[in-house]
C-alpha cells in the first residue's frame, strides 16, 4: 500500500463519450456540461485525444477552439490530453507522428492550459518516446507514460516491469498501466500491480481500466485496495460497457469497504454531473449507458474500448451477434497472422475491419484492409512476432519513408500557422481543409431536443406546401402554408 489519497482522472469527454456515444458530443455539448464535470473536482480532466481531435473536424468543428472553451470556463481544472505517435488514417508520410511535429502539438496544448499529458506508443519504442518526455517536461507538462496491456505470451510479469521500469528511467513522471480491451482478471492484477509498484518505487502507478467482461469496476475496487496510485473513471451516462468504471459507483463502494484513500467529499457534485449528461443524452437521442454482461469473447479478440463497441453494434445491426465468438476468433487469428501486434490504434481496427469482411462471408484475405498493409509493411516498426509469409511476400516491401517534419509541412504549405500544420497531421488532411474556429454564437449551446430539431426543420420547409402533416409516437405535427406548426 503505497497512496494516501489516490487521483480520480475522468475521460468523459474522451473515452466516455466516444465508447457509448460513439464520439457523438459537439462543442457546444462539451460547453454545456464541461463546468458541472469539473465541479465534481476529479485529480484531471481529459479534454482531448487523436480520437477527439478527428471527430471535432470531421464534424467542421475546430477543436483547438474546443480546448480554449473548456480552459476559460474550468481556469482551475487540471487539463490532460493524450498524445499518440502512430496515426491510423494512412496519408502518405504521415503513419508516424515526427518527433518536432510531436514537440509542435505539447506546445499547442500547453498553450491552452493542458498540465498532463499521456503518450501512448503502442510499441513501446523507447527512441521516439524518451525525447518526447524530456521535452513535455522542460515545456512544465507532467509526462505520463501509457504500459499497454493485453493478453499475450511475450507478456509476462516481469517483461512489463522491465517495460515499466525502462518508462521511468526515461523520464515518465507516471506510469499508466493502459487495459483497453479490459482483460484483465483478477488473480493476474493481484499478481502483477505488486510487482508493478515494486519496480516503480519512487514513480507513481496509475490504471486504466475497460469494462468489456464486466469486471472493471471490481477490478478497479481490488487495485485500490492494492494501493494504486491513479485511477481513469468516467460519469456514470458514460461509463462501463466499453469505456471505464463509473467514477459515483465505484466512491460509493470504496465508501462502503471503509477504503479511505479515496475522497468521497463530492459525492453531491459527481451525482450532479452524472445528472447533467442523462440529460444532454435524454435530449439529443444519445444512448444510454449499457454495461456489458460477462462474456469470454473479449479475452479472444482483445479489441480496445470504442472498436469494440462499434463491431458489437455492427454485430446486433446486422441481427449476428450469434457470430461473436467466430468473429473474436478470426479477430485473434488475423492478429496472429499479422505479427501480433498490440491490440490499439492503429492496429486494432483494421484487424476488426479484416475480421468483419471475412464474418460475412468474403474469402480470406480475397480483400485486404490498407491497414494490414502498413502492418506487414512495419511501418510503424516492426512487430512482436513474424507476418505470415505469403501474406508478407504478397503485401510486398516499401522503402520506408521518413515522417514528414515541421520543415517539409511548412515548405508544402508555407501559410499555414503550427496548430493547423500538427492537426492536418493528425488527422490526415490537408491544413487548408481544417475548419476554421466558429463564431460565439455557433459554439453557445442550445437546448433543443429531437422534437425541437423536427419543427425547425419543418418549418423551414412549410412553405413549399399548402398542409404539412408528421404523425409519430407521442409526436403529431401540422403545418399550414406560413400558419406556423402545431403539435401534440
Amino acid at each position: 500500500m503505497r497512496t494516501t489519497r489516490m487521483r480520480l482522472t475522468d475521460v468523459s469527454l474522451t473515452d466516455g463519450q466516444s465508447a457509448v456515444w460513439a464520439g457523438a458530443m459537439t462543442t457546444p455539448m462539451v460547453g454545456a456540461v464541461v463546468q458541472q464535470l469539473a465541479a465534481a473536482q476529479p485529480a484531471a480532466l481529459e479534454v482531448c485525444s487523436p480520437s477527439t481531435l478527428r471527430q471535432c473536424v470531421a464534424r467542421g468543428e475546430d477543436p483547438w477552439q474546443r480546448l480554449d472553451i473548456i480552459r476559460q470556463r474550468c481556469p482551475h481544472t487540471r487539463l490532460r490530453a493524450v498524445v499518440s505517435l502512430l496515426t491510423d488514417h494512412g496519408r502518405r508520410g504521415a503513419d508516424l507522428i515526427a518527433a518536432d511535429v510531436a514537440v509542435q502539438w505539447l506546445r499547442e496544448l500547453t498553450r491552452r492550459g493542458v498540465a498532463e499529458v499521456l503518450f501512448i506508443d503502442p510499441l513501446l519504442d523507447m527512441r521516439r518516446l524518451a525525447p518526447l518526455l524530456a521535452q513535455a517536461a522542460k515545456l512544465g507538462l507532467v509526462p505520463i507514460a501509457a504500459l499497454p496491456f493485453f493478453e499475450d505470451a511475450a507478456l509476462s510479469n516481469e517483461a512489463l516491469c522491465m517495460r515499466a521500469a525502462a518508462l521511468a528511467a526515461c523520464g515518465a513522471a507516471r506510469v499508466m498501466l493502459r487495459d483497453e480491451s479490459g482483460v484483465l482478471t483478477p488473480d493476474r492484477l493481484v499478481s502483477l500491480l505488486p510487482a508493478l509498484q515494486q519496480s516503480l518505487p519512487s514513480t507513481p502507478l496509475d490504471l486504466h481500466l475497460g469494462c468489456q467482461t464486466a469486471l472493471g469496476p471490481m477490478l478497479a475496487l481490488e487495485a485500490i485496495r492494492l494501493g494504486v496510485d491513479g485511477l481513469d473513471t468516467a460519469f456514470a451516462p458514460l461509463a462501463n460497457g466499453a469505456s471505464v468504471p463509473a467514477s459515483g459507483t465505484l466512491v460509493k463502494s470504496a465508501r462502503l469497504l471503509a477504503l479511505a484513500s479515496v475522497d468521497d467529499t463530492h459525492l453531491a457534485a459527481v451525482d450532479a454531473a452524472s445528472r447533467a449528461l442523462a440529460t444532454l443524452a435524454q435530449r439529443h437521442g444519445l444512448p444510454e449507458p449499457r454495461p456489458w454482461s460477462f462474456s469470454l469473447a473479449p479475452y479472444i479478440h482483445q479489441l480496445p474500448g470504442a472498436v469494440a463497441a462499434e463491431f458489437m453494434e455492427r454485430l446486433d445491426g446486422a441481427n449476428l451477434r450469434s457470430k461473436l465468438n467466430e468473429f473474436a476468433q478470426e479477430c485473434a487469428r488475423i492478429r496472429v497472422e499479422f505479427g501480433r501486434p498490440p491490440m490499439l490504434e492503429p492496429f486494432a481496427r483494421p484487424i476488426a475491419q479484416q475480421a468483419w469482411l471475412h464474418v460475412n462471408g468474403l474469402p480470406r484475405y480475397s480483400e485486404l484492409q490498407p491497414g494490414l498493409r502498413r502492418v506487414a509493411q512495419q511501418i510503424y516498426g516492426p512487430t512482436p512476432g513474424p507476418v505470415d509469409k505469403h501474406l508478407a511476400r504478397r503485401v510486398g516491401r516499401l522503402t520506408q519513408q521518413r515522417p514528414q517534419a515541421m520543415q517539409d509541412l511548412r515548405a508544402q504549405c508555407p501559410g499555414a500557422s503550427g496548430s493547423a500544420l500538427v492537426l492536418a497531421q493528425i488527422c490526415g488532411v490537408a491544413p487548408d481543409r481544417l475548419p476554421a474556429p466558429a463564431a460565439p454564437d455557433f459554439v453557445a449551446y442550445v437546448a433543443t431536443t429531437p422534437t425541437d430539431a423536427l419543427i425547425a426543420g419543418l418549418s423551414a420547409r412549410a412553405s413549399r406546401f399548402a398542409e404539412l402533416n408528421v404523425i409519430g409516437p407521442q409526436l403529431s405535427v401540422r403545418l399550414r402554408g406560413g400558419l406556423g406548426a402545431r403539435h401534440v
